[in-house]
């Protein structure tokens, strides 16, 4: 059986799912795709954590609404993949090359581990460092 194809997005993408803004449609046409079972979403845990904190600046959002946008998040079933010494290590490493934060530059070193692409929605910051130096980061 052939291996689906795995996409990793970072929560600039993620917060997209759940907030209408720019960039949303292509957003939820990847969460589709994923529900489609035409590709496979991994994630790290910290990804839940981000996008529950940019949800909750949202004006748009009280506390119902975060839980739940958090339920809907967790129902997606992306495949959570832990963070452990060597990936946080090349995060590291990622981010003094592009000067990027580590926590810009953890899905980006899973995308690298998983043979896959890292979908961003922030260009003026991810995109705009790490493209240029090769990794695998495609905008949304």
């Amino acid at each position: 059986m052939a291996r689906r194809e795995v996409a990793v997005p970072d929560s600039s993408v993620a917060v997209k799912w759940f907030s209408r803004e720019d960039g949303s449609e292509g957003a939820l046409e990847l969460m589709e795709a994923h529900a489609g079972g035409r590709i496979e979403l991994a994630v790290l845990e910290l990804l839940f954590c981000e996008v529950a904190n940019a949800l909750r600046h949202n004006p748009g959002f009280d506390a119902e609404r975060l839980g739940d946008a958090i339920e809907q998040l967790f129902r997606l079933h992306m495949r959570v993949v832990p963070v452990d010494g060597g990936l946080m290590r090349r995060a590291g490493e990622i981010a003094f090359d592009a000067k990027v934060t580590v926590y810009d530059a953890l899905p980006v070193a899973l995308a690298e581990a998983e043979e896959a692409m890292c979908i961003t929605a922030d260009e003026a910051t991810q995109y705009a460092w790490l493209k240029p130096k090769g990794y695998p980061i495609e905008l949304l």
